[in-house]
């Protein structure tokens, strides 16, 4: 009985074995590669990007928005931003939820515009490494 509680231990302890990085460690960081932006996105990790300031700050960033759109324009009061953070903090790629660039309404562009003039983020984490995450947000006006 005790060797085989001995057994146990020793092949418990080979699993907390450090490697050269350092100790093996499980995430639940997932992502997808982005051809547009030739980058490995992730959409799940350790720790989330970080506007400067806090989301409190962001949305108020973003409250800027001028509200301009024409005539023939239905009325509009969400828009679904999505946009990658890179490991710079630098917002790229940004477009409008499941709309094609042709379909953007003013709203839309003028919302891209300033995301285009947006601050630097602390870029996402993923096993204390920077990341780049593809972030989407809903904004109502």
């Amino acid at each position: 009985m005790i060797k085989h509680l001995g057994f146990i231990l020793c092949l418990l302890s080979f699993s907390f074995l450090k490697d050269k990085q350092g100790f093996v460690q499980q995430t639940s960081c997932k992502g997808y590669y982005d051809t547009e932006s030739h980058l490995f996105v992730y959409t799940e990790v350790d720790e989330m990007p970080e506007f400067p300031g806090g989301m409190t700050k962001f949305y108020k960033f973003i409250s800027n928005v001028p509200l301009k759109g024409t005539d023939k324009e239905p009325l509009q009061s969400d828009v679904f931003p999505t946009f990658i953070i890179d490991t710079s903090g630098h917002v790229k790629s940004i477009g409008i939820y499941q709309k094609l660039p042709k379909d953007y309404t003013q709203l839309d562009r003028n919302m891209i515009k300033l995301l285009k003039a947006c601050p630097n983020w602390e870029p996402a984490q993923c096993n204390h490494k920077k990341v780049a995450m593809s972030y989407r947000t809903r904004v109502t006006l």
